[in-house]
């Protein structure tokens, strides 16, 4: 695939299934050896978790101000996401990502965003299962 087709892939990635939280999308743009290294190396199965964890916290998701710079299998993304919480609040996470793509689909991803969205949504997560205190 060529860097403009890479980029478009993870456009999708960005805007069509994270957005939406629309999982079942999720195969057409992932690898199936696919990790996400901010996730702490979750595969493609725990990212789809994660997706559907919080896409009842994140309300009206939006990538802004989206930035593609491509080279080769390597798509490099700078954007806002931003996002209502179940408070009613607005949260826009300025936010850089890494992607590595084979074949049409995103290999790696690693994402840093300020402020880290974890840390804003963890007060609405419940602990992981098997989780000790």
């Amino acid at each position: 695939m060529g860097t403009q087709e890479n980029k478009a892939v993870v456009s999708r990635w960005m805007n069509e299934v994270l957005a939406k939280a629309n999982v079942d999308m999720a195969d057409d743009v992932l690898a199936p050896d696919y990790v996400n290294v901010a996730a702490g190396n979750a595969d493609r199965a725990g990212v789809k978790e994660t997706i559907t964890a919080t896409a009842g916290l994140m309300k009206d998701q939006r990538f802004e101000d989206v930035e593609l710079v491509g080279e080769g299998d390597a798509v490099f993304a700078r954007f806002n996401y931003s996002f209502t919480l179940p408070d009613g609040s607005r949260t826009t996470c300025r936010t850089m990502a890494y992607y590595r793509l084979a074949d049409g689909k995103i290999v790696v991803n690693d994402v840093m965003s300020v402020p880290d969205m974890f840390h804003v949504l963890g007060p609405y997560m419940a602990p992981p299962s098997g989780a000790h205190p």
